[in-house]
């Protein structure tokens, strides 16, 4: 993931949320989340989240995800939630494969011209501000340690 230009996420509906195998993989990550020690090639990233099922639950299964891209730093993700109103892909109508792939094309496009130029978001910046605030008194020493040692809480950024 720290080699990555983009990081793709993706899981079907399973019961409304994302599957145990993703939710496995997300919690792996959580020693990465802002609040902890973030890795510093994340605030340069995007992200795509994509979803499907055969009815409903997308957007909590796309939150599952795009909650941890952003709490990773990642400053740009698109999200994708797709109904297939099928269970296998070769059941799946032309017409709706014609409409997925008109979207992840536009969004392979909207990518493609922000690799290299991404930067945080405000919502990012002010979140990590908070955090960097929180650190110079600590919950966790090896995190307090981690943010000592990157000079993130005398005002360093990591996306400069």
């Amino acid at each position: 993931m720290d080699e990555a230009d983009v990081i793709i996420l993706t899981s079907p509906v399973y019961v409304m949320h994302a599957t145990g195998s993703m939710k496995a993989f997300l919690d792996h990550y959580g020693y990465r989340f802002l609040v902890h020690r973030p890795e510093e090639k994340m605030f340069k990233k995007q992200a795509v989240c994509i979803s499907t099922a055969a009815g409903a639950g997308m957007k909590s299964t796309i939150k599952d995800m795009a909650d941890s891209t952003f709490f990773w730093g990642i400053s740009k993700t698109y999200k994708l939630g797709l109904a297939v109103m099928e269970t296998r892909w070769e059941m799946v109508k032309p017409s709706i494969k014609s409409k997925i792939d008109k979207k992840t094309t536009s969004i392979a496009k909207n990518i493609s011209k922000k690799v290299g130029t991404i930067k945080p978001n405000i919502k990012t910046k002010a979140f990590f501000s908070i955090m960097s605030f929180m650190q110079k008194k600590g919950f966790n020493p090896v995190d307090v340690e981690y943010w000592k040692a990157k000079d993130w809480t005398n005002g360093k950024r990591p996306w400069k």
